[in-house]
């Protein structure tokens, strides 16, 4: 993922979040924004069907944009509804989603059924092919995960957590490993959520609950003093692999080296299965 794309307020955030590594480039699409080469201010409408009826001309706005991009969208929000038709400029890029799936308990009749048909929509057009991949959080199992957060930081701690994730699995990617078992996943199994292991209890904790998950792919990030002298490390990698693996769950690993102190420990998720 080279290029980020936030649409809506928490698209916004997240890819704000994105700008502070200087491997992205980001652009953003939302109502109040002012308008430079990489915002673009959308015009506020009571009417939910009209972000998409009478989105703007983008096409000069992303002349610049190809290759990989995250394009990222919060259910339910009014400008979401534009979904689609944003993504109608950016079909000569490989798109991957990050869908940020909202507490259906606080939003009203209309935004549940926006929620509702874009959630479900994106995610049979990634089934398709039409898109690479659809990561899927949930801003109440992050809270649940991490017992809560502040009023004042709710958010920004939220997209923390999400943002720093996502971009040590996407900088992991991209680098070689000092040894790994890394398979390409079946081919239907573009549904996806994030997460990360919890050292001590061997605990993952994922973004979202996928339900019928195939692939588990684990990325194991240790400092090289520990990677040098730790006898014992590469055992007990392959011990947790093996009490993680279950019937009709493929698992596989990565084991990375860094120059931080703290370790790490990052999965991925995918099914094939559309989540209800």
């Amino acid at each position: 993922m080279d290029t980020i794309i936030g649409l809506g307020r928490a698209g916004c955030a997240i890819a704000d979040k994105f700008a502070e590594y200087s491997q992205y480039s980001v652009y953003k699409l939302d109502v109040g924004l002012k308008k430079g080469p990489s915002t673009f201010p959308l015009k506020e409408y009571k009417n939910i069907e009209n972000y998409e009826k009478n989105l703007p001309n983008l096409k000069q706005f992303f002349k610049d944009v190809g290759g990989d991009i995250l394009f990222v969208v919060a259910g339910g929000g009014k400008v979401s509804s534009a979904s689609l038709a944003v993504l109608e400029y950016l079909q000569n890029c490989k798109i991957n989603l990050l869908y940020i799936k909202p507490d259906l308990s606080f939003l009203g009749k209309e935004q549940e059924l926006i929620e509702r048909t874009i959630f479900n929509v994106f995610q049979e057009y990634t089934r398709s092919g039409l898109f690479e991949k659809m990561f899927i959080i949930s801003n109440e199992m992050i809270e649940s995960i991490f017992n809560g957060f502040p009023i004042k930081n709710y958010y920004k701690k939220i997209n923390e957590s999400v943002v720093s994730t996502l971009h040590m699995i996407n900088l992991f990617n991209h680098v070689d490993s000092i040894s790994d078992t890394f398979s390409d996943p079946p081919a239907g199994a573009k549904i996806s959520t994030i997460g990360f292991v919890d050292l001590e209890k061997n605990d993952d904790h994922v973004f979202f609950s996928l339900d019928n998950v195939s692939d588990i792919v684990y990325y194991y990030a240790y400092n090289s003093k520990k990677l040098e002298e730790d006898n014992t490390l590469f055992k007990n990698i392959k011990d947790s692999i093996k009490d993680k693996t279950k019937e009709g769950v493929r698992v596989t690993y990565g084991i990375f080296e860094t120059d931080y102190e703290q370790d790490y420990i990052y999965c991925v998720n995918h099914s094939s299965v559309i989540q209800e």
